[in-house]
């Protein structure tokens, strides 16, 4: 006799791991509901190797403690929307998403940028599901319609000026990443107990091919500090950068306070701007000797307090690599950039310089491991035309 098909919402909530290709493992949740069977990765869960027991074992009891919550949530028909935001609607929320990036950002121009890329991204969501969409209304099928439509439904231009042309990935990613980010300060808010977003396999979502990312060789490095520069604070700040690997944003907020001295030397303890967690940072001595004199400065004041504006700081990158006879667009972030690039070709191991540079995995960090492997392919293959 078949078993009878079990569609009850208090279906078996089970825990399932993905070994990913850098041997370490990530949890996910797979249940049914509603008949619809779900994927739900536990992002709040960091990646571990079955290798470290004891953290492979504290990360699986967390998991199976959240599977237990998902089961009574499930019974309890919790898992959705609160009856007091049922009537919210999604246009209304993206512009309060928005007013939250204006208050995150530290830098004016960020702030309005990241600001003003979260309301375009609520006028194509309300292009694609109108202007009375609401919040309970956004499922996984919501999602996976409104990725098509920023792939092939929406049209740049309207009228005679239609051009024809759909966005470019690299624009639909960026209006989705801010779809996302309302979705999951959604969840944090406690209006969802699940990001929609989150049920896309990332095969499925909007993929941009890898940019070429610039850097400084070792030897490029070399030039580039023998070599004069009119902003002695720019020098500081880039070279800063390039030997610890820190993002301008974080550069910007540095205070004295935020270093410390240690057995082995210095070191920075930091909340990142980007990913809000927190980073020690070991500084090499080279690291420190672009740092500005501290005199009797307090703890609150920043390091770097006289700094120039990304723009003209990225105007002076350029002419001096000229002048030092490097043929590459200098910015500001090619200085974190060099760092991984520098720590790699030294033979530091990945895992390392993940943790140096603040990622939350190793999968971001394996780019310039890709970089750099390319770079002595190209080498090697020059040996062709001999």
């Amino acid at each position: 006799m078949a078993r009878k098909k079990n569609t009850n919402d208090t279906a078996l909530v089970q825990v399932y791991e993905r070994v990913l290709p850098s041997g370490a493992v990530r949890f996910y949740l797979h249940y049914t509901r509603n008949g619809e069977r779900t994927k739900e990765p536990l992002k709040n869960i960091p990646i571990v190797y079955k290798s470290d027991r004891q953290s492979y074992r504290e990360s699986r009891q967390i998991a199976e403690r959240i599977a237990a919550e998902r089961i009574e949530e499930i019974r309890n028909n919790k898992l959705g929307f609160t009856n007091r935001h049922r009537g919210l609607l999604l246009s209304d929320w993206m512009k309060h998403c928005a007013e939250i990036a204006e208050q995150r950002q530290s830098d004016v121009a960020n702030r309005h940028t990241w600001s003003r890329t979260i309301l375009l991204a609520s006028d194509l969501l309300t292009e694609y599901g109108g202007d009375s969409i609401k919040i309970i209304d956004v499922d996984k099928h919501f999602v996976e319609g409104f990725l098509n439509y920023l792939r092939n439904g929406y049209v740049i231009g309207r009228g005679v000026q239609n051009t024809g042309k759909h966005l470019a990935a690299s624009t639909a990613q960026k209006r989705y990443q801010c779809f996302h980010f309302a979705m999951e300060q959604a969840r944090k808010e406690g209006i969802i107990s699940l990001n929609p977003c989150d049920l896309i396999e990332p095969k499925d979502r909007i993929n941009v091919p890898e940019s070429k990312r610039a850097f400084l060789t070792i030897d490029e490095l070399r030039r580039l500090m023998d070599t004069p520069i009119r902003s002695i604070e720019t020098k500081r700040v880039y070279l800063f950068m390039c030997f610890c690997g820190l993002r301008i944003s974080d550069v910007k907020q540095l205070k004295w306070g935020d270093i410390e001295q240690t057995e082995d030397g210095w070191r920075i303890v930091k909340i990142q701007q980007k990913t809000q967690d927190a980073a020690y940072i070991e500084l090499s001595e080279r690291a420190v000797s672009y740092l500005p004199e501290r005199g009797n400065k307090d703890t609150s004041d920043y390091v770097f307090s006289d700094i120039p504006s990304e723009p003209a700081m990225n105007r002076t990158l350029k002419s001096w690599a000229k002048r030092a006879g490097i043929e590459k667009e200098l910015t500001l972030h090619t200085a974190r950039h060099t760092f991984a690039t520098t720590l790699i070709t030294l033979d530091t191991d990945i895992y390392t310089i993940s943790k140096l540079l603040g990622h939350k995995s190793i999968a971001p960090t394996q780019i310039y491991a890709k970089i750099v492997d390319k770079r002595k392919t190209d080498a090697v293959n020059k040996l062709n035309n001999i």
